[in-house]
């Protein structure tokens, strides 16, 4: 274990760093049709299902959705309760509509998240904060899919960073190495993590790595999709892998001693988080407790799920949190 007694937690807006050639940032809950219409990818046979299946319980049009605020956790949450209400009463026909819906806006979020990878390493802020964690061996607790904070470090240690040893647990693909004493834990999964079924019906998890030869893992078995936990209210966290993750997330919450908390505030979706931060203080005090959002509303809710009762630091943004770093 890391002898580092600072953890760091990540929500979406600590990708807000990172942005494309034409100045876009990663999508966040509440915009993510915003971002996505600007590519017209997006907007054509394979997708209309989507649309109109938020024009019918939403009343919005593509056009306002282009500039209006939607929650896309929202979306995906109606669905997954209507999928169990349609199972229940045994309506197939509506199961499976609502499953093409369901995998259509996965794969549009998904390959959304992914176009911003190549960009993470152009980041200055995204590279000097990727430093700190290598350089200090910083645990991070992450509730973001994509793999741009790993590239980053990949970049700012010159290619010295392994992937496949940063994730708290080892991938059937790569058994046989010592994971690092630190880690990156991604409690909802990651892009470049894969379930494959075998003709056994056993499940394996697949690193991906840009190496990756496909073929060798399509003779007698079969490639599902990445394995991430989406959006929704109830979300399965005890699934084999990742509720590994959880509990190492707990032990390392439960004996660090600063908390840093960046671009992170509590979606009504993310209960999850609130039982982990919870069970982890409950012997446990935090000496600092830094959060890092303009939106300081979450301060006081983080205050009572970390029992802290000091003063908090608070950075309106990553780069004012690494600037005043020394004075923390």
């Amino acid at each position: 274990m890391s002898k580092n007694k600072t953890v760091y937690i990540l929500g979406a807006g600590f990708n807000q760093c990172v942005n494309t050639d034409s100045g876009i940032k990663p999508p966040l809950s509440t915009n993510f049709f915003n971002v996505i219409l600007k590519n017209n990818n997006y907007d054509n046979d394979k997708t209309k299902c989507v649309y109109e299946y938020i024009f019918k319980y939403w009343k919005k049009s593509k056009r306002e959705l282009s500039y209006m605020d939607f929650s896309i956790e929202d979306c995906f949450t109606l669905i997954q309760l209507q999928l169990l209400e349609s199972k229940t009463y045994g309506d197939y026909e509506t199961v499976s509509k609502l499953l093409d819906i369901n995998s259509t806006l996965k794969f549009m979020f998904i390959e959304t998240l992914s176009q911003f990878l190549s960009f993470s390493s152009s980041s200055k802020l995204m590279l000097n904060f990727s430093n700190l964690i290598y350089k200090n061996q910083s645990n991070v607790i992450t509730l973001n899919y994509d793999c741009n904070l790993e590239n980053a470090i990949k970049t700012s240690s010159n290619n010295s960073f392994d992937f496949s040893l940063c994730y708290g647990s080892s991938f059937d693909n790569f058994m046989n190495k010592p994971l690092y004493s630190w880690n990156i834990l991604k409690l909802h999964g990651s892009l470049n993590w894969f379930k494959y079924v075998y003709d056994n019906d056993k499940t394996k998890v697949i690193l991906h790595c840009d190496t990756d030869d496909d073929e060798q893992y399509k003779n007698g078995s079969r490639l599902i999709e990445p394995l991430i936990i989406p959006p929704v209210l109830y979300k399965d966290y005890g699934q084999e892998f990742i509720s590994d993750l959880w509990i190492k997330a707990k032990n390392i919450l439960s004996s660090c001693n600063t908390l840093v908390i960046i671009g992170y505030s509590l979606p009504s979706t993310d209960f999850g988080i609130k039982k982990l931060l919870l069970e982890a203080f409950t012997v446990n005090k935090l000496e600092k407790l830094i959060i890092v959002n303009p939106n300081t509303t979450v301060i006081n809710t983080l205050k009572e799920l970390t029992h802290f009762d000091k003063p908090v630091v608070v950075c309106n943004s990553l780069s004012e949190f690494l600037e005043n770093l020394r004075f923390f």
